[in-house]
Parts: structure tokens; C-alpha cells; sequence
């Protein structure tokens, strides 16, 4: 595994980290805003709840998964880069094989 592969597979896992982590961050956001609506009975009081805790947690949840699903994009380069890579010394071997007959 050459330097390069160890980066892009430590940025991979960072990514996916830093999603799960935002996506967690947006529903606890979302709960603290529903707890605080839920705990009382003016509207005038629930707004701020709503807007700040409500919109930043989808938000949060939003960013959160576009890392998440770049990470499962690069996982799956990868996995396709691997396989081509394979194939590719597989029909050299096989074009070497049929040459020498």
C-alpha cells in the first residue's frame, strides 16, 4: 500500500466519521428543539425552538450525509480502481499465454 493509498484511505474514514458525527449533532439538535416546543404553550416561545434548533439540526443532518455518502463514493472508486487493476494483469497473463502457443 503506497503513501498515497494510506491518505486517501484515512481521508475516506475521516469523512465518514465527520458525517456520522454531524448526522448525530442534527437529530440531537432536532430533540433539544422538540423537547423545548414540547415543554411549552406559546407559540411566541416555540418560533426560536423551531428555528434555531429545528433548521440547524437538518442542516447538520444534511452536511452530515453529503460526507457520508462522498465517503461511500470513494470507497467504491476504490473498490472498482482495484478491480480493474486485476483484470487488467489477468488479460495480460491470459494475451502472454495465448501468444506463446
Amino acid at each position: 500500500m503506497t503513501l498515497q493509498d494510506r491518505r486517501r484511505a484515512r481521508m475516506r474514514g475521516g469523512l465518514g466519521l465527520v458525517g456520522t458525527m454531524l448526522m448525530t449533532a442534527g437529530i440531537a439538535a432536532i430533540l433539544f428543539a422538540w423537547w423545548g416546543v414540547a415543554h411549552t404553550g406559546y407559540v411566541w416561545e416555540q418560533i426560536p425552538y423551531v428555528v434555531s434548533g429545528g433548521m440547524l439540526g437538518l442542516g447538520l443532518i444534511a452536511v452530515g450525509g453529503f460526507l457520508y455518502f462522498g465517503s461511500w463514493l470513494t470507497r467504491l472508486v476504490e473498490e472498482q480502481r482495484q478491480t480493474a487493476q486485476a483484470l487488467r494483469v489477468l488479460l495480460e497473463e491470459r494475451a502472454e499465454r495465448i501468444e506463446q502457443y
